[in-house]
């Protein structure tokens, strides 16, 4: 999923897919034949650096961490790559409109223009990411100036302090205007000039 294909609450998959050779699983490559040839196209010796067999990913010539896995073989010590078949919410990083999309299938893997995060009530997370007065806040006082008029940066370093009130059982979780202004005590004059103000 690239930082392209996400969409306010949805998606639009691209038909993009990542192949990934874990070596405790023991693939025998020769059983995926259209894998294989698709692999060698990339040039087996990128793939296999001065003997050492490698690869998590691929710059220029130089492989990222040298192991003894097998030539086809992705590096198999990433200790997060189990959050990947959770629920996560998955978001684009340079945005001109929040755009938050909560992935309830475990089914999709992010490239380096997308991210993801991983939690609790995150029904109740994406919601918030996704209104209006958050993206407001966040422009305001965590983005850290904006891209051009209307653009600005979601960096996870600003977007872990934002101020996200937390779940009251006597709350549905739906994100409405009367939700948040309830939650924050804002009044009809502020909530408009939230609402006018971010790109929706």
């Amino acid at each position: 999923m690239r930082g392209r294909d996400i969409k306010r609450y949805s998606y639009e998959f691209a038909d993009k897919w990542i192949i990934a050779t874990f070596p405790s699983r023991n693939y025998n490559i020769d059983d995926y034949p259209a894998v294989k040839d698709y692999l060698l196209t990339l040039r087996k010796e990128k793939l296999e650096q001065s003997g050492k067999k490698n690869v998590y990913g691929i710059k220029g010539n130089n492989a990222r961490k040298k192991t003894n896995n097998k030539w086809f073989e992705t590096q198999d010590s990433i200790g997060y790559w189990e959050e990947f078949n959770k629920q996560k919410i998955v978001y684009s990083e340079i945005v001109q409109s929040p755009q938050f999309f909560l992935d309830k299938r475990g089914e999709f893997f992010v490239e380096a223009t997308s991210f993801l995060i991983t939690g609790e009530h995150l029904d109740y997370l994406v919601d918030w990411l996704n209104s209006p007065t958050i993206a407001w806040v966040f422009k305001q006082f965590y983005a850290g100036g904006g891209l051009g008029k209307k653009g600005f940066r979601y960096k996870k370093k600003f977007l872990e302090q934002l101020p996200i009130p937390k779940p009251r059982n006597d709350m549905k979780y739906k994100n409405t205007n009367n939700l948040i202004k309830a939650y924050l005590d804002l009044t009809d004059e502020e909530i408009n000039f939230i609402s006018s103000s971010v790109n929706l």
